[in-house]
């Protein structure tokens, strides 16, 4: 499995030092679960991070703070694991407990012709969320642009848009800045892992009339 797409350096950093919401966490875990050269990106950060911590001075801490860590590090503790997937097909690791009966046993919601949607998780801000997405061999997404921050992990079949093709491993890193229209390649679905923290943008009008049925 060749994986030519990776998170921004921005959003690894932020990762590595613990900054990201659950979603976002999550896919970036699971990213880095299939991608060995992830893997290798974000130990060359904790390594310049850790540098640049032993060069600081000490700084005095707020009580309670240790055990708002701890407490942090415990909710946590299950997103953080990337360990390797076994195989291609293999559910990885961080992303196991949110499908406990597998791809399966996935209750999918009707968003639109040839696409569907899963809710998997929110985040602590009530915001952001953490959800599946199904989009049939050969069909698309409206073009679209971004309230927020999207991250997006192909887990099965593959896309194609202004940015290339996306497979299996790859993951798009767009802000609100992007207009974008996935086009599922033809043959298998394309199933793909997606946090959000806010609602896309549509630009055909039909879309923007209908978006409050689909809830995306």
């Amino acid at each position: 499995m060749t994986i030519n797409h990776h998170p921004d350096p921005a959003t690894l950093m932020a990762f590595s030092a613990g900054a990201l919401e659950e979603p976002y966490a999550t896919v970036i875990a699971t990213h880095l679960a299939m991608s060995e050269a992830g893997r290798r990106a974000l130990r060359q950060l904790e390594t310049i991070g850790g540098a640049l911590l032993e060069t600081e001075g000490a700084a005095p801490m707020a009580s309670g703070a240790l055990d708002r860590l701890m407490d942090r590090l415990d909710d946590d503790a299950e997103t953080a694991v990337i360990a390797p997937a076994a195989n291609d097909n293999d559910i990885p690791l961080p992303l196991r407990r949110y499908l406990p009966g597998g791809m399966e046993a996935v209750r999918w919601k009707w968003t639109g012709p040839g696409v569907a949607t899963a809710d998997l998780a929110w985040g602590r801000d009530g915001k952001s969320r953490l959800m599946l997405l199904r989009v049939a061999g050969g069909r698309q997404v409206p073009e679209h642009g971004h309230g927020g921050q999207e991250l997006t992990l192909i887990l099965s079949g593959a896309y194609r848009d202004r940015f290339g093709l996306f497979a299996r491993g790859d993951i798009a890193d767009h802000d609100e800045d992007v207009e974008h229209q996935p086009i599922a390649e033809p043959g298998p679905d394309c199933i793909c892992l997606v946090a959000v923290d806010a609602r896309l943008t549509f630009r055909g009008r039909l879309m923007r009339a209908l978006q409050p049925l689909f809830g995306i």
